[in-house]
This record gives structure tokens, sequence and C-alpha cells, in this order.
């Protein structure tokens, strides 16, 4: 896999013009660049129970909570999925800073990843429900079933496996990826903000505006007024 190192800020853009010419490219921001490419399902402590009974449970239950009740099975396994649910789809974006931005947002004491993938496999899913895929790993290009998703611009690599994880080998195109080093991601969180990348506009939720909150109000340092002064968007 061609892997490059993020270098400084400036090298971000720089690094990011060669993809601008093809809306193919997607995204996908890990805070630990030791991670693999692997949906929640598969992981260790979720892989012992069927994803698939999981998410049966989670329909029973979760119809009290949403407004509309004619979501397809597509439709609430996204939702599922951005509600936390451990699931075979792996979240990609279509908007490089909101990978990053995932990259950076956590496990500031170590080195984080952006994976780029360049695919036009995509799965049939207005022809197959979820679980009856054949291929071991598509691109899906959800509706867009919540403001979470609308504003991550969100994709989705579903895995007929969930425990396959995606790689040079499984992917059906390129891979590539640029590692975030450790002491560079405190700046970018900082840099993205100032683009309006942030936990409120990719949550626009209560759970977002608090964990906004919380991030300007633990880097108080870094600004130059008080936060009882300052204007927070």
């Amino acid at each position: 896999m061609k892997e490059t190192t993020l270098e400084s800020l400036n090298h971000l853009h720089t690094y990011l013009r060669k993809f601008r010419k093809s809306s193919l490219y997607k995204y996908r921001g890990q805070s630990d660049k030791d991670w693999e490419l692997t949906p929640k399902a598969g992981r260790k402590g979720f892989n012992k129970v069927s994803d698939i009974d999981i998410f049966n449970h989670w329909k029973r239950r979760a119809i009290s909570y949403l407004q509309n009740h004619n979501y397809d099975e597509w439709e609430l396994l996204s939702i599922a999925q951005h509600t936390g649910l451990p699931t075979r789809l792996l979240d990609w974006t279509h908007t490089p800073l909101v990978a990053f931005f995932f990259a950076a947002s956590e496990n500031h004491d170590k080195d984080g990843a952006v994976y780029i993938y360049y695919t036009n496999y995509y799965v049939r899913h207005y022809a197959k429900q979820p679980f009856e895929i054949k291929t071991k790993i598509g691109m899906y290009q959800p509706t867009t079933s919540s403001t979470r998703l609308a504003n991550q611009y969100g994709y989705f690599t579903i895995h007929k496996n969930p425990e396959d994880a995606l790689n040079e080998k499984t992917c059906k195109g390129t891979l590539e990826r640029i590692i975030i080093p450790s002491e560079l991601k405190l700046e970018l969180m900082h840099l993205l903000n100032q683009y309006g990348v942030n936990y409120l506009s990719l949550f626009p939720d209560l759970e977002g505006l608090s964990k906004h909150l919380s991030w300007f109000a633990e880097n108080n340092n870094y600004w130059s007024t008080n936060f009882d002064d300052e204007e927070i968007e």
C-alpha cells in the first residue's frame, strides 16, 4: 500500500490536490494507524455474536425512537451503524477533511491514518438486501436517513464477512493512506475547526454540541481571548 506521512499542515493541502479531479475517492480516518479496516461487528469483543441477530433485536426496539417507520433495510442498517450498533458496515466519507477530523480527534498519543479508497465497485442495494449480497466487500452509497450521515457525507463499505478487513488483497480498486503523526493532531483539530469541521458540524445534535463545547473548554489555553468572551459557533 502506498503510504505518505503528513509533514506539516501545509503538506495536507498539497497532498489532497491530486484527488480533486475525481468523485470516486472515498476517505476514512482512524485515530490509530495500526487498526485494520474492519467493521465493528467483526472486531474482537463483538465477533462472537451474529450481527444479523443483533440488528434484528435493534429493529424490534428501535421503531419507537424513529419518526419514520418506512425505512428500508439498508436505511435502518445505516442508522444503526451511525448510532453505535456493531454492524458489517464501515464508515467512509466523500469529504477528506471529515476523515482527517476522525484521524485526529482521539488517541492523541498515537499516530493516526487517513485511508483513500478509489473504487467504482458499488453494491446494487436496490436489488439485494444487506445480508444477501454476494460480493465480499462493496461500496454502498446510502440515502441521507439521518442528519449525522448527511453532515458527514457518509458512504459505507459493506463486508459480507464482518471479520474480513479491507486491504490491498480484498479491495476492488486502489488503496493508500497518509499517516498523521501524533504531534500534529492537536493543531490539525484547530485548523479543521477553523474550516467548520468539528463535533458540532459532524454531530448536529445535543451530543455534538456538548462534545464541541467540551473540546473548546479543554483547549482554553489555545485561544487568544477568554472562554467567556469567545463567540463559539
